[in-house]
């Protein structure tokens, strides 16, 4: 699991066009260890044929595919998880519809731990750290020291940390311990996703000698 989590990329559906494909080989190709397939507002017939290949190229690659808030797309798709939020499908109800597979949860700050913890999560992804432009709605940002707070009353918990995370303070936020990041502006609007994720990989694990 731990490997799986250390660069996880969000191929939201807000970056599609026709190189959405080739930026995620490329992002693989630099590092990435999970792609996580997130599509708010799109059709369904759409958002499965996106999904179905981008399945197909992680499963080529050898990486974990999860989709955003859909287990029945996880179910069709035989993807590797499912992530949900704190307004969507209880975790215990996903975790029964897609029986075996990793489901990962948001929470932004303690209060949404304590409604979580007893859940049978198999990662929790904290933020939004920083200010994204690719989820203008995720509240405000925590920041370092709110992810600090979370990490310290997680011990034992797999987790990553997202929103707003750069090659500039990717190495920060690797220090406050968590197991890795999440991004999609980072990587999905680089002119060079390769190298973009080739960078924020040799970052994350600078952050894990630690």
């Amino acid at each position: 699991m731990k490997d799986i989590l250390k660069l996880y990329l969000i191929a939201d559906y807000l970056y599609f066009d026709e190189n959405l494909y080739n930026k995620v080989k490329a992002a693989i190709d630099g590092g990435v260890t999970a792609v996580q397939f997130r599509f708010k507002g799109v059709d369904d017939g759409s958002a499965y044929e996106i999904a179905k290949n981008l399945k197909e190229i992680c499963a080529e690659k050898g990486v974990a595919f999860f989709v955003n808030n859909r287990p029945d797309f996880a179910i069709l798709l035989d993807a590797d998880g499912v992530h949900v939020g704190q307004d969507d499908l209880p975790v215990l109800e996903v975790k029964r519809i897609v029986s075996g597979k990793i489901v990962g949860i948001s929470v932004g700050n303690s209060d949404e731990y304590e409604k979580v913890k007893n859940m049978p999560f198999d990662y929790l992804s904290f933020g939004s750290v920083f200010a994204t432009p690719t989820k203008p709605d995720a509240g405000e940002p925590i920041g370092l020291e709110g992810l600090k707070r979370l990490v310290e009353i997680t011990p034992d918990v797999p987790k990553i940390a997202i929103g707003g995370i750069t090659e500039e303070n990717a190495l920060s936020v690797m220090r406050t311990g968590v197991r890795g990041i999440a991004v999609s502006s980072a990587i999905m609007k680089s002119s060079n996703p390769y190298d973009s994720a080739r960078r924020l990989r040799e970052i994350i694990e600078e952050g894990l000698k630690r």
